[in-house]
């Protein structure tokens, strides 16, 4: 049976750019060890951009990881490591 498993967080977002974008690397695939699962790992924010200064604005960050019927699974922990980035959107 496939499902989707979903996770969420927050982020606190503080910058002084005339304005701003939030981002996450990708694609990110859950591993455990050297075996990955073959959906990455689909990470989206509840706001992504700013159009001036922002000052503890709070940003839900949601993870949702599909697991298809056929998919093998190990057991043990998955992880990956996700970077997220807030950059200016005007140099």
């Amino acid at each position: 049976m496939q499902r989707d498993y979903t996770a969420q967080t927050t982020a606190n977002v503080i910058s002084t750019a005339g304005d701003a974008a939030l981002s996450a690397s990708g694609p990110v695939h859950l591993a455990n060890g050297a075996f990955t699962l073959p959906s990455a790992l689909e990470v989206s924010f509840s706001k992504a951009s700013w159009t001036g200064p922002v000052s503890n604005d709070p940003v839900t960050i949601a993870f949702k990881q599909h697991i298809g019927a056929n998919d093998a699974l190990r057991t043990g922990a998955y992880s990956a490591t996700v970077t997220f980035t807030l950059s200016t959107t005007t140099p």
